[in-house]
């Protein structure tokens, strides 16, 4: 099976409209959300057209989180995990916080398959003993001010739970940083 990892939408969107039609597209029927969507309305997208579930944490810059939780508790197609998730998916242990310094801690423990995180925008795939580390990179709108060198890629992971493959997937040239 394989499932979505994404971080950091931050209100992006296009992003997240391009996002589930790629995963529907591709049959991928799990996503998980490491944190700062931003908005709670970004929930409605993935209630309405997503079909998957999506799971997801709050990030640090997640407002309305009692909205959030109270949309997800509504519908059948999302959990809210609040600030860590910690669910077996597939015969593999899955952790998610916001905080990649925190889940790249957990995944050293030894206690999960695969740790996720986020939150400094920077893709990147760290082996830990059996453990996996992913953070996904994220999808911050572009534009000429971008405030860090991360931000000048749009990506998100697709993790094959099977044998463990993580694929990188860049979002088209229109969601990219242009100069």
């Amino acid at each position: 099976m394989k499932i979505a990892i994404l971080s950091d939408t931050h209100d992006n969107t296009p992003a997240i409209v391009w996002i589930i039609e790629y995963l529907n597209k591709n049959g991928i029927k799990i996503a998980l959300h490491a944190g700062d969507m931003i908005n709670p309305g970004i929930l409605y997208r993935f209630r309405d057209h997503y079909e998957g579930h999506l799971h997801f944490v709050f990030g640090n810059n997640d407002g309305e989180q009692a909205l959030a939780e109270r949309r997800a508790n509504l519908t059948e197609n999302i959990t809210c995990h609040l600030l860590e998730m910690r669910e077996e998916i597939e015969g593999k242990n899955l952790f998610m916080n916001h905080y990649s310094s925190i889940s790249e801690s957990v995944a050293k423990s030894g206690e999960f398959d695969v740790c996720i995180g986020g939150h400094d925008h920077l893709y990147r795939v760290n082996h830990h003993d059996k453990t996996i580390f992913i953070n996904p990179g994220n999808t911050v709108t572009k534009d000429k001010w971008l405030p860090q060198e991360p931000d000048k890629e749009s990506s998100f992971v697709i993790l094959d739970l099977e044998n463990m493959e993580v694929e990188r997937v860049l979002l088209p040239d229109n969601f990219q940083y242009a100069k």
